[in-house]
């Protein structure tokens, strides 16, 4: 189910491989209740042999006793679905428009646009 602004998983699956704050976190059937900050970074599904991987820009893990995990996502796309090229484009012109930025928030959504282009670009060299 996929909306403009929130994506949600809902899968039951062996495990899934989390891009949180504090570092790669996998969530297994049975993980201790915990929630989890999302940063830029590659989100894995597990399934048997299968592995599904989507980027996602940020948003939270939320992780229930019942070996249930909700991912709420600002954004999360299927990674065989990112155009290289467009990311390179992008990080160019995030980086362009950071070194021209003038004010605090233009440096800070430039950093940020910096930031989710080049964990994009290493989710697809990964």
């Amino acid at each position: 189910e996929v909306s403009d602004h929130q994506f949600f998983l809902k899968y039951q699956v062996d495990m899934v491989i989390v891009p949180a704050t504090t570092g790669q976190m996998g969530v297994l059937p049975g993980h201790v209740s915990t929630i989890a900050e999302l940063k830029p970074g590659v989100l894995s599904v597990h399934e048997g042999n299968d592995i599904t991987k989507y980027f996602v820009s940020s948003g939270f893990a939320f992780v229930h006793a019942n070996s249930i995990a909700d991912i709420v996502a600002v954004e999360a796309v299927p990674l065989d679905q990112i155009d290289p090229a467009a990311v390179q484009q992008g990080l160019a012109e995030f980086n362009a428009k950071l070194g021209s930025a003038s004010t605090e928030l233009e440096k800070a959504e430039a950093q940020i646009g910096v930031d989710v282009h080049s964990a994009l670009n290493a989710a697809l060299a990964g």
